[in-house]
């Protein structure tokens, strides 16, 4: 872990040379890992694999999937997503699944107090169950789920923050629970500070943590993961971004131990 951080150090200082002119954005700039509480019409393209090795039992996660967002006034946007995951345990079959239908819908508002920026945001987020898919651990494929969250941010010159906070929970197709189903609940708190060093680079320092509400039911709910990441904006062909994932908590107490996403990005707000 510490000779990743090294070269993303190196990485982040060699482009700084290569690019060094001030930012002039005015938006607020999308997280690579956290769900924004900011506002955008965009088209976003993932590609993730993350893994988990611990006591002779290894996970593999790869994925893909889109993400498309509608701003249709000054506050509000609408959002949903579309997927296919791949998921191999060991000495079990492996797995190929659509993701969830999912919709959400996001409020947004931007205060300006002169040079600076503050955010404030609130989503709620809707998940289908999810089809041919067997139970795991992580989750119920049999059940709903319900995802509302908050979030402030904060932008001054090239430095920008946002945050989140989100309650997830399963449910059955009437919102309620019986003591014979089991519901996987978490709390979720992600914070994506960011620094602009050129023009159309900018680099994130994003950090995540998951707590489940019954620790001991859902302990592979749980983690604490650093998602270093750099976006670059080209002028035509949209923004690309490459972020890590890396486990902060001890490898049994953490539900991931490292990962990668790619990302491509295409704003058609003018301001992003």
């Amino acid at each position: 872990m510490k000779n990743i951080i090294i070269i993303y150090l190196f990485l982040i200082s060699l482009v700084s040379s290569l690019y060094a002119q001030p930012t002039t954005n005015t938006g607020f700039a999308h997280p690579l890992q956290i769900e924004p509480v900011a506002l955008y019409t965009k088209v976003r393209g993932n590609i993730g694999y993350w893994h988990k090795d611990f006591n002779g039992v290894k996970e593999i996660n790869k994925d893909i999937n889109v993400e498309g967002e509608y701003k249709f006034s000054n506050s509000f946007s609408v959002i949903s997503s579309f997927g296919r995951t791949d998921y191999s345990q060991t000495d079990t079959a492996r797995e190929i699944t659509w993701d969830r239908w999912n919709a959400g819908i996001k409020y947004g508002k931007v205060y300006e107090n002169g040079s600076s920026q503050f955010l404030i945001g609130a989503g709620l987020r809707l998940y289908d169950k999810k089809r041919n898919a067997e139970f795991r651990e992580r989750e119920n494929p049999d059940f709903y789920l319900f995802r509302p969250n908050f979030g402030l941010g904060y932008k001054y010159g090239i430095f920008q923050i946002m945050s989140e906070f989100r309650f997830q929970t399963e449910t059955n197709r009437h919102g309620k629970e019986s003591s014979l189903q089991e519901f996987k609940r978490y709390y979720q708190v992600g914070i994506a500070p960011s620094f602009s060093i050129a023009d159309s680079v900018r680099i994130f320092t994003e950090l995540e943590y998951r707590e489940p509400v019954d620790r001991v039911a859902d302990k592979n709910l749980r983690y604490f993961n650093f998602y270093p990441g750099i976006s670059m904006n080209t002028e035509n062909f949209g923004t690309f971004s490459f972020s890590l994932l890396l486990g902060i908590l001890p490898k049994e107490d953490n539900a991931i131990d490292r990962g990668i996403r790619f990302s491509y990005f295409y704003f058609f707000d003018t301001n992003q």
